[in-house]
């Protein structure tokens, strides 16, 4: 069963389903926590547990985009292993920004796929989470995969001309290079080609 979690967004307090659907209000400095009990779980190898995930992580940014207030919701299915479980899943999350090119606000919802291991004492140098045996915070994984999944240079769509469409065109990698040939090509017609201006001293009249 997922414990209470305290909402880190702006406000100044949070709620959160608590015993017999009684809201617990928890203040947001409180140590975040998603915390989930696999003792019962871990009795017995390749049992599983669902869960629910519904948690608002308040503003996250990388660069130029950044998690809204909406909630992080998706669903975890926990399953018993040996020496700890594995956690796999999906969640989803919207997001807001600026557009690289025209600067416009833009956004979206992203879906994101999360598979962790927890292991009781899981080697410091490895990416498995080490944990107590008794209790999992999904907290962590969460956020992380949140945070990991913002663009860093979003687009408010993949064509998007930029403010100036006629000075400063949207181009593909072969469209770019083409110009700049074209534009090279435009150069040698008008000055020369530089490899034979030593030619242009010489008087062959004389």
């Amino acid at each position: 069963m997922t414990e209470p979690v305290a909402d880190l967004s702006s406000s100044p307090s949070s709620s959160s389903p608590g015993v017999d659907g009684e809201p617990i209000v928890e203040p947001v400095d409180s140590p975040p926590k998603l915390m989930v009990s696999v003792t019962e779980l871990r009795k017995r190898l390749g049992q599983r547990q669902v869960e629910d995930i519904e948690v608002r992580l308040g503003r996250r940014q990388v660069v130029a985009s950044r998690t809204t207030d909406e909630p992080v919701v998706g669903q975890l299915t926990i399953e018993s292993i040996e020496r700890g479980v594995t956690v796999r899943g999906q969640i989803s999350f919207s997001w807001s920004g600026e557009c690289r090119r025209c600067l416009d606000d833009t956004g979206s919802s992203l879906e994101v796929d999360i598979d962790e291991i927890f292991q009781v004492n899981a080697p410091e140098d490895s990416e498995i989470v080490d944990f107590d045996g008794d209790q999992i915070d999904l907290l962590p994984v969460v956020r992380d995969a949140v945070v990991f999944s913002l663009p860093l240079a979003p687009l408010c769509r993949p064509d998007c001309p930029g403010p100036d469409p006629d000075r400063y065109p949207a181009m593909s990698v072969e469209q770019s290079e083409e110009a700049r040939r074209a534009e090279r090509k435009e150069e040698l017609e008008r000055d020369g080609d530089p490899r034979w201006s030593a030619l242009d001293q010489l008087d062959f009249d004389s």
